[in-house]
């Protein structure tokens, strides 16, 4: 995308943390489409027209409403849509934001773009002080084994080289599938031999069947997370996606990770 002289009035998003930024921003006013997926922040993300999926949305529909830029995700939409969209001639960002140390970058050029860079420098601010508070209250603490589920059937995990590995070690965990990177399949027995002490899963796999579901886990009883009641369903936003809440996610985790921490 070339850069811009004015900033971008016109704004479709196609990935939810990018939603969830724009109106941490905002520049919620300026967005006139965004994928099936943005829901947050709830009510003010819901009168906004939807353009599809993240990963197969409407080329027709993102023309139709004539935005000056489309925000897309390197990690939620496929390289041919934003190929489709180059090729019809619409400006294209594509954000890159796989670690904690990323959201800088966004967060500034997400600012830039939308003609809210003050805001975007208070936004970094923010984030730093939340993690770093974060930080200290479990400092010297011990670190229990951590995993985190991102998807029930088949099972993934988030390794090392994700922003969901950062919060763990963050939050005072060890991540237990930081031999893989990404967000990636993992095997069913290799967890079972890592015996975690905390399972933390998504809200979309807190459903009675699949590898994902709460239930599903206390087949184990030998696994510690089980055995001590420490498998825990939670809303996936705060900690799967690399966006404006990782700093209630980051203390979520804390939590969960030593449960003797008073929330905040």
């Amino acid at each position: 995308m070339r850069p811009r002289a004015t900033p971008a009035r016109r704004i479709v998003s196609l990935a939810p943390n990018v939603t969830e930024m724009l109106f941490a921003l905002g520049a919620g006013d300026q967005i006139v489409g965004v994928d099936n997926y943005s829901d947050q922040p709830a009510g003010p993300v819901d009168r906004i027209p939807r353009v599809g999926s993240d990963y197969q949305p409407s080329i027709e529909k993102i023309v139709a409403l004539a935005p000056d830029v489309v925000f897309s995700s390197l990690s939620a939409n496929r390289r041919e849509t934003v190929e489709a969209l180059e090729r019809l001639e619409l400006p294209v960002f594509v954000t890159d934001t796989r670690t904690l140390s990323d959201m800088d970058r966004t967060w500034r050029s997400l600012g830039s773009i939308t003609g809210h860079a003050g805001e975007s420098e208070t936004q970094i601010v923010r984030l730093r002080a939340g993690l770093a508070a974060v930080a200290r209250r479990v400092a010297g603490r011990s670190r229990p084994r951590v995993l985190v589920v991102v998807w029930n059937d088949p099972l993934y995990v988030a390794g090392r080289g994700t922003f969901t590995h950062d919060l763990v070690e963050l939050a005072g965990g060890t991540n237990v599938v930081a031999d893989v990177t990404g967000f990636v399949r993992y095997p069913l027995e290799r967890i079972l031999r890592l015996a975690p002490d905390v399972i933390v899963l998504p809200t979309h796999a807190a459903v009675d069947q699949g590898p994902g579901a709460v239930g599903y886990w206390s087949r184990w009883p030998e696994l510690p997370a089980v055995r001590t009641g420490r498998v825990t369903a939670v809303e996936d936003a705060a900690i799967i996606r690399s966006g404006a809440r990782l700093v209630e996610g980051a203390d979520l985790l804390s939590r969960l990770i030593h449960p003797d921490i008073a929330p905040r």
